[in-house]
């Protein structure tokens, strides 16, 4: 029997959690500089929304499962 002082926490899912993948190479082929600079910009720029989504994602999930 559960008690009313004592309530369940929330399941969740242990997949959420996870990190974030590792960074994609570059293809072994000439790539232009312009070229170069777009990929690796939009490269960092996903990492790093990933990167800040999961952090708040985890902090927010440990705040409520605590």
């Amino acid at each position: 029997m559960v008690s009313v002082d004592d309530p369940a926490k929330p399941h969740v899912d242990p997949s959420v959690m996870s990190e974030c993948g590792d960074l994609v190479d570059v293809p072994h082929r000439f790539v232009p500089a312009d070229e170069a600079s777009r990929l690796w910009a939009r490269d960092r720029a996903n990492f790093g929304d990933c990167r800040r989504l999961n952090h708040a994602k985890g902090a927010t999930i440990k705040a409520l499962t605590r």
